[in-house]
């Protein structure tokens, strides 16, 4: 989670699918995409002038570093010829700029990009944008996203066999909390306090 790679949608694992559906796109196949080629991580259709971070980072020696605009890729972190295809209007530059609440609706007949995104929402960061890199989120922020991903982690082991040491042979997950509704506003303690219901 301290990687400026990691941003919330790729936390909970929607980035996945969301980049499976650009895949599937004519355009996409006829040109030999696959998945990889819509990763910010790796592959060829990153930026590689920044590989893919958006950003370029200068060492200050003794100041803070300074991170610049990537000054070919714009910030948006791949090469041109990936932002061309468009799913629904939306390259896939666009995506991380969504809300969880504008996403949720975007991609409201992809269930496998709702039930991903839904523990974000459970948790109280619909609100929150889908691409920020992790570090830049505030403490409470992080903390229930590290909760949305266990949620998220938790939907998926429903649906298979669980494995040692992935909530034992029962299945279940003990999380301990220490006052998670102390500071938030009160809505956002019930918001929370119904998550830990799911």
């Amino acid at each position: 989670g301290k990687s400026a790679r990691s941003n919330p949608v790729s936390y909970v694992g929607a980035w996945d699918a969301v980049r499976a559906l650009f895949a599937a796109l004519p355009d996409a196949k006829s040109r030999g995409y696959t998945p990889g080629t819509f990763s910010f991580n790796a592959g060829t259709g990153r930026c590689p002038t920044c590989n893919g971070s958006g950003f370029e980072h200068v060492e200050m020696q003794f100041l803070s570093d300074v991170y610049l605009r990537c000054p070919d890729c714009d910030g948006r972190r791949y090469r041109p010829e990936v932002l061309e295809l468009r799913w629904r209007d939306k390259s896939v530059a666009d995506v991380p700029e969504l809300t969880v609440t504008e996403a949720l609706a975007f991609f409201a007949d992809q269930s496998a990009v709702r039930a991903a995104l839904a523990p974000l929402a459970d948790v109280g960061l619909d609100y929150l944008r889908l691409g920020p890199p992790v570090p830049t989120l505030s403490g409470r922020e992080a903390q229930r996203l590290k909760l949305a991903g266990h949620l998220a982690e938790a939907a998926k082991l429903a649906g298979r066999k669980p494995r040692a040491g992935r909530g034992g042979a029962s299945g279940r997950l003990l999380l301990l909390f220490d006052e998670p509704t102390t500071g938030p506003h009160f809505e956002d303690g019930a918001t929370l306090l119904a998550a830990f219901g799911k």
